[in-house]
């Protein structure tokens, strides 16, 4: 009996690969709304909140392990390829959530994130020849 990584499972059919990776998927959405709860919620809080954003990335970590072990277990793409689009896709969207601001719903920088220039910062500057 031979072990490959590269090979799927034997006796594993493309309805079979397909309901996994399907499944896997579930589970990304289920541990996301699980551990950070739903999206409106996150909305409402204010940007940049630590403990939402502490959540949302316990839950990207648990995603992408839950992804990978599936993918390992039955050595087929599909797997990584649906399950990977799910983590970045809701990852991408608690984390728009957790930046915009509940007020006017649009994506604010945080109050210390952006410095003008300033004349004195300019002449620091200097051209090397």
């Amino acid at each position: 009996m031979s072990f490959s990584l590269t090979q799927p499972i034997k006796g594993l059919g493309p309805a079979d690969s397909i309901s996994i990776s399907v499944a896997t998927a579930i589970g990304v959405t289920a541990i996301y709304g699980s551990d950070v709860g739903p999206v409106a919620d996150v909305h409402a809080t204010a940007p940049g909140a630590g403990p939402v954003n502490a959540a949302i990335r316990k839950a990207g970590c648990k995603a992408w392990a839950l992804v990978a072990v599936v993918t390992l277990f039955t050595r087929d793409l599909n797997v990584a390829i649906i399950g990977g689009a799910m983590v970045v896709a809701e990852h991408v969207m608690y984390l728009h959530a957790e930046m915009s601001s509940p007020a006017n719903g649009q994506i604010e920088p945080k109050a210390g994130a952006y410095q003008p220039a300033t004349p004195a910062a300019a002449a620091n500057l200097s051209v090397v020849a």
